[in-house]
Parts: C-alpha cells; structure tokens; sequence
C-alpha cells in the first residue's frame, strides 16, 4: 500500500510509539488525493528516548520502492523503514510495486 503525506508510523522508540509523516518532498503524485511520501520525508516532530528524558526530533521515511519513483526519488510503502521503526498504514487501494 502507497504511503502518503500524514499516514501514521511505528517510531521504534519507547517515548512515542506512533507519529505520522509531515509534508512529503515531492507533491506531485497522489494517492487518493493525498501526496505521496517519498524515501527522506520527514516526521512531525516527536520525543526521542532516552528514557526518562525524551527530547522532540525529527526522523525521517528511510526506504522506499526501488523501482517505483515520484520525481526520482522511490515512493514508500506500508512496512518500509521510517525513524527506527516502519510505515503501520496507507492507501488502502493504492499499491506500489505490488504491495
């Protein structure tokens, strides 16, 4: 399933457990009228552990088809690596490379 601009996250990471991509780098495609995210778009902001201080960052889409490109850059898809975790969600009728 395409992941797009929005589309929730597993962070990896203890403090935030979920959060969701922010503006994707390329808006040129969509997905059920929603942009697609690319490899590199970022997160919304949230805590990082360690524990029991957990300052906000910002991490990013890390992987994406290697044969399906918006601008050039590959499109994520739901399991693809984001932050220290992956992509949970997406379009549920758009898929990319097959899944």
């Amino acid at each position: 399933m395409a992941v797009r601009e929005g589309d929730p996250l597993s962070t990896g990471h203890a403090c935030t457990g979920i959060t969701n991509l922010a503006t994707s780098l390329v808006r040129t495609v969509k997905a059920n009228g929603i942009a697609g995210a690319v490899q590199g778009t970022p997160t919304v902001a949230h805590p990082f552990p360690p524990l029991p201080i957990c300052p906000a960052h910002v991490a990013a889409l890390n992987q994406g088809s290697t044969n399906v490109k918006i601008g050039g850059i590959p499109w994520g898809r739901v399991t693809d690596s984001a932050d220290a975790g992956s992509m949970i969600s997406g379009s549920l009728n758009v898929l990319v490379n097959g899944r």
